[in-house]
């Protein structure tokens, strides 16, 4: 699997993504089925709010470990969880580095749409579980419906050298895809549902400001662009948003799809 996400977005994904996506984590926990002293294995874990929501439910009897493929995230996971009861380590989703029927659960908030092979990591997630163990994952759905994938897929178009990597952001738009592969990765009992969220921006500047600094895959790209394009996609961005009024408050509506599947 690709790195997804540089420092600069490690730096300024609590800021900007993560006040409006940890909102979804209780959905994810319960669709996992976490309960006091399970042994739980949070993949892609980035800043590691997921890990640190895991590690309350299962209490001092159980454990969390944590694990990502970007160093920069798991520095920041480690900022975060200091002095707390919780393993990070880094690895790649597409091939575990756990035995066989280790955990009791296995989450993943927000990554499984930018493996390079959702199927594969779904598999891997399946064989470390122990029997009658929880596999739950979230995912965005379409770019009318996300945060800030919205922007990589404007990026996407104006500079098509970039679509492949961006648009990875919706490789699992519905509820069907995710049951498909889910079912093809061997789960059994699984269940789909969909959640939306409204998420309040002061200002359409405040909403774009990380991606100007860098911040999540589309603020990566976004800041790589030469400026006279850069101000091509902020335009397109903010019509897009039905042009909200300068300095006026935005709304934008989040969906996320919740999977789960029993081993």
């Amino acid at each position: 699997m690709d790195e997804p996400f540089y420092k600069t977005a490690a730096i300024g994904y609590d800021a900007l993504f993560a006040r409006a996506t940890n909102s979804f984590i209780p959905s994810l926990l319960k669709a996992a089925q976490i309960a006091p002293a399970h042994r739980v294995l949070d993949v892609a874990t980035g800043t590691g709010a997921a890990a640190q929501a895991a590690a309350i439910m299962v209490g001092p009897s159980g454990s969390v470990t944590g694990g990502d493929i970007s160093p920069a995230m798991l520095e920041s996971a480690r900022r975060n969880l200091k002095n707390q009861p919780i393993t990070l380590a880094t690895f790649d989703a597409h091939a575990l580095p756990y035995e066989d029927c280790r955990f009791d659960a296995v989450i993943c908030q927000l990554g499984l749409m930018f493996f390079s092979d959702p199927l594969g990591a779904l598999s891997e997630f399946r064989r470390v579980l122990r029997p009658n163990g929880w596999t739950a994952v979230s995912v965005t759905t379409t770019p009318e419906r996300s945060l800030f994938a919205r922007i990589g897929a404007v990026i996407a178009r104006c500079a098509p050298e970039k679509a492949e990597k961006l648009n990875r952001f919706f490789s699992i738009p519905d509820a069907t895809c995710l049951h498909s592969l889910l079912h093809r990765a061997g789960f059994q009992e699984i269940y789909v549902q969909l959640e939306t969220r409204p998420i309040k921006f002061s200002s359409f500047d405040d909403y774009f400001s990380g991606i100007t600094k860098g911040a999540t895959l589309s603020g990566q790209e976004y800041v790589q662009l030469p400026p006279d394009m850069q101000v091509t996609v902020r335009e397109e961005v903010w019509r897009g948003l039905a042009s909200p009024s300068v300095g006026e408050p935005l709304t934008i509506e989040m969906d996320v799809l919740i999977g789960s599947g029993g081993r």
